[in-house]
């Protein structure tokens, strides 16, 4: 009895770690999703909310088409107008008021030059010879750029074919990296939806296409595409546990586009509001960044829900089982 006791108080406690399973071990990946609680949805929902937000997207837009007669409200190099620079101290309601018989849409000042740019909307000859005449008796130095509509016309021309060929190429890419007609239509099918929601968010912001905006979503269909290609690589890539390869490339995904969205944010504060601290302000970085961001939001949900729904649903189909093994 008394060997029997002594034994049991010389064996060794059990750890902690041997007491858990190795399979109840949580990875470094596992425990970072759980702190940003990333919402986990059936299939069907995965893939239902992102095309019904996708639809209303295409309804916002179709709607500025019919009212504007664009698919985006056009800025002053895609529509035509007249830009003026003039030296003032008046406030911007005040000089509202003074240029109310003309098509003023846009009001920038620059407190370093002391200056304010005023922006008008395609006006007919007479009204801009009016203008000319108002201002060169009210402001004589002012100074006056005029964009006419041939010249417009020819960016909008350019404008819709830069973006087709981008796409394509795009598209044409994808389908070269994987050969797969469903993971290359889930990649595409997520970057459309990124641009289309943009472009409905900057309708309803009311945000104009100019270069600066343009040049934001030629960059998106790039930023929109990185963690899909990301996420459909790693997804075919290994034959088995479907669902932790979706969280490992996840906790990735989202690391890369939150620091993406909070750069942009860092840049459309300080190029708004610059002016707090007597510095000019920066419509074209503003606009830029915002757009950016908006495409960049649109991407968390078109990636993490729409095109890992999509793969899910593949690889769990006969035709994805049957190829994927």
């Amino acid at each position: 009895m008394k060997a029997d006791e002594s034994s049991r108080k010389k064996a060794p406690l059990p750890k902690a770690d041997e007491k858990k399973g190795s399979k109840e071990e949580p990875d470094k990946d596992a425990r970072l999703l759980s702190k940003l609680k990333w919402p986990e949805l059936p299939t069907r929902q995965a893939i239902g909310i992102p095309l019904a937000v996708l639809v209303i997207a295409l309804l916002v837009t179709g709607f500025t088409w019919l009212t504007v007669g664009a698919p985006l409200h056009l800025g002053l190099e895609f529509k035509g107008g007249t830009s003026v620079t003039i030296k003032t101290d008046k406030t911007d309601q005040q000089l509202q008021e003074e240029f109310s018989s003309y098509p003023l849409n846009l009001i920038t000042r620059d407190p370093n030059q002391g200056t304010v740019m005023l922006r008008f909307s395609q006006m007919g000859q007479a009204q801009l010879d009016s203008l000319a005449a108002y201002l060169a008796k009210s402001y004589p130095g002012a100074t006056i750029e005029h964009t006419g509509s041939t010249f417009s016309a020819a960016n909008q021309g350019q404008a819709v074919v830069a973006i087709v060929v981008a796409f394509a190429l795009m598209a044409v890419v994808i389908f070269i990296i994987f050969r797969d007609f469903v993971p290359c239509i889930a990649v595409i099918t997520s970057a459309f939806s990124d641009i289309m929601i943009t472009v409905a968010l900057m309708n309803v912001f009311h945000i104009e296409l100019t270069f600066g905006t343009f040049a934001a979503l030629l960059m998106l269909i790039g930023y929109s595409v990185d963690t899909d290609i990301l996420l459909t690589t790693k997804v075919l890539g290994e034959k088995k546990y479907l669902e932790k390869k979706i969280a490992s490339c996840r906790a990735t995904g989202l690391t890369m586009s939150i620091s993406a969205i909070v750069a942009f944010m860092v840049l459309y504060l300080v190029s708004t509001f610059s002016y707090v601290a007597g510095f000019a302000t920066i419509p074209v970085l503003s606009s830029i960044s915002i757009v950016i961001i908006f495409g960049l939001l649109a991407d968390l949900m078109n990636t993490w829900f729409l095109n890992a729904g999509l793969l899910k649903w593949y690889m769990e189909s006969p035709q994805g089982r049957a190829r994927y093994a």
